[in-house]
């Protein structure tokens, strides 16, 4: 599903076509429409078109919707942009129509044989639509004057029966009634095929009932009609990306930008929906062919930039599911992360302290991604120097300084941001872990507590931290030294829930449990003086272990009556060794 994104199509959301006869110039309420003088051909007689031209505008005069345009002001509008009245073919009428704000107009051609019979070609033009409503010729004699404007009229009948159909179709579609909408434009297409801008509007509605294939059929035979829809062509082109074949997409979107190749605003735009409908690499590709005509400006560089990153997202998310056991960052990712750098940076220093902070928090982020910490160390300090309040700088600074063995001036960059920012959610937490990991479990505890401190939550993601290096590099590795320096320590916190503490009591006994086991294999007077205490610790953190031991399918009674036992034979040893 498309999550009915908008497109940031020319004409309006809501009136997706404006139909012509609805929108456009009146005349006591009435739509005018302009009728020349019909075109001989091939030295036909001309005063018959003029007759059968004055016969159907009294016909159309009669209608209580439209009014036609008399002859004399036909003349005059004609004269105003230097042409006659008899020059006025079809396609000068059409474009003087446009000028004056006509919506309708009716043109014929026609012929004479050696007989005086006249065989005519008409049509109607919707000129807001620009679509042609066309005739079937026919022939009447010479004398029949009123005869052929009556045929003609007829039609004109059908003609607004299907403009009625497509302003239905219009308001249904406006109130997303679907449904309704395209049996109405199915009604007025059935009347006139060519009415492009019906079908665009059908298009449209089949692409908001997610009918895709059939949308595109529809966009398709509007661009047959008219290779340069501007809508037809960015619809098609979202479509078809968002569909997942990115090639076809980009090939609509490229005849949309030949329409205006050098708006770069257009090419931002597309590249912009590209993107946004899942192809950044497509995007990018349009954003360089502004950056070939203009490598300098700074707009097409931070779209360039932006759609980089997203597109070594988007790679390095390949290749995790091509393998799972993937480190780092994968040769495709890391081309688009340098790509985006390369931007990015063009843009910081044209910009400088007027660089939007998310683009050099990107441009960070990508260094220590690519594993470049100096790189990463050294834009965080110029970009501190003026964004000193950018807590996020702050974090990947601190990030690129631990990674890089500089732990000290990783907790003194953390350090400085609680200074600016004291109440920041991770500051303090990334501390500890840091401590943490490098076996500093005591300098870690009071970092820790001022994290616990805030609440329950917060004491149990500290907590679990101990926690976590406890059972990976204390009681997995069986130093079980280190696993009960880190469980105590999580105890020492404040706040710890009870579900929390009755795990660390748990594991804190059972890593003394297991400690002392080892440590009284001997079964020597001074191992059994040493690990009895722990036997009996062990007893007793386990009677406070709660429900927990379960969650973990241990067996508490066996494992208490073996802990007992134990301490049975470090009783006994200690007896005889008195």
């Amino acid at each position: 599903m498309l999550g009915r994104l908008k497109l940031l199509l020319a004409a309006a959301a809501v009136a997706m076509i404006a139909a012509p006869t609805l929108t456009h110039a009146q005349e006591g309420g009435r739509f005018r429409v302009i009728i020349p003088n019909f075109d001989p051909q091939q030295n036909a007689d001309r005063g018959f078109g003029r007759d059968v031209a004055e016969e159907l505008r009294d016909l159309i005069n009669t209608l209580p919707t439209h009014v036609a345009m008399e002859r004399r002001e036909i003349q005059d509008q004609a004269e105003n942009f230097n042409m006659r009245m008899d020059d006025l073919n079809c396609l000068y009428t059409i474009q003087l129509a446009a000028q004056i704000n006509v919506p309708v107009a009716v043109c014929a051609s026609y012929t004479e044989d050696a007989q005086r019979n006249m065989t005519l070609n008409a049509s109607i033009r919707d000129i807001a639509g620009s679509s042609e409503f066309a005739l079937e010729p026919f022939t009447v004699a010479r004398n029949q004057r009123e005869d052929a404007a009556r045929q003609i009229f007829t039609q004109f009948d059908r003609f607004n029966t299907q403009v009625r159909s497509a302003a239905i179709c219009n308001d249904y579609a406006a109130s997303q009634q679907w449904e309704n909408a395209l049996r109405n434009c199915d009604e007025s297409l059935a009347i006139n095929p060519n009415a492009n801008s019906v079908r665009f509007l059908r298009g449209r509605v089949l692409y908001e009932m997610e009918r895709f294939d059939e949308a595109l059929q529809e966009f398709d035979t509007v661009l047959e009609q008219d290779p340069f829809h501007e809508d037809a062509l960015q619809l098609a082109g979202y479509i078809n990306t968002t569909q997942g074949n990115a090639e076809a997409g980009r090939e609509y979107y490229g005849r949309y930008l030949e329409i205006n190749p050098g708006n770069v605003a257009i090419r931002m735009r597309i590249a912009y929906e590209m993107a946004s409908a899942g192809d950044p690499v497509g995007a990018m590709e349009f954003i360089q062919v502004g950056l070939d005509v203009d490598a300098n400006s700074v707009d097409l560089l931070d779209q360039y930039g932006g759609f980089a990153f997203s597109a070594a997202a988007q790679a390095q998310d390949r290749c995790l599911i091509e393998n799972s056991q993937l480190q780092g960052v994968c040769p495709e990712a890391g081309e688009f992360y340098r790509e985006a750098i390369s931007a990015y940076m063009k843009v910081f220093e044209a910009r400088g302290a007027e660089t939007e902070p998310d683009r050099l928090r990107n441009i960070v982020a990508a260094y220590i991604q690519l594993g470049d910490l100096p790189s990463a160390i050294e834009l965080s300090e110029r970009v501190l120097e003026t964004h000193p309040a950018e807590d996020r700088i702050w974090t990947l600074y601190a990030d690129a300084l631990q990674r890089s063995g500089r732990l000290e001036d990783a907790i003194a960059a953390l350090d400085r941001l609680l200074e600016i920012q004291p109440d920041h959610p991770t500051a303090s937490l990334r501390q500890g872990q840091w401590l943490i990991q490098a076996k500093r479990i005591e300098d870690a505890l009071p970092v820790l507590t001022r994290v616990a401190q805030q609440g329950e939550q917060q004491a149990d993601q500290a907590a679990r931290l101990f926690f976590n290096e406890g059972y990976t590099n204390g009681h997995q590795q069986n130093d079980y030294a280190h696993s009960i320096r880190a469980m105590t320590a999580a105890k020492q916190l404040p706040n710890v829930s009870a579900s929390m503490r009755n795990q660390l009591n748990f594991w804190h006994g059972f890593s003394l449990f297991q400690g002392a086991v080892a440590e009284q294999e001997a079964q020597t007077l001074a191992g059994a003086q040493a690990t009895l205490p722990k036997f009996r610790q062990a007893i007793e953190l386990f009677n406070q272990s709660g429900s927990y031991p379960a969650s973990v399918n241990v067996n508490m009674a066996q494992l208490l009556e073996n802990t007992n036992q134990f301490i049975e034979i470090q009783d006994a040893i200690i007896r005889r060794g008195r």
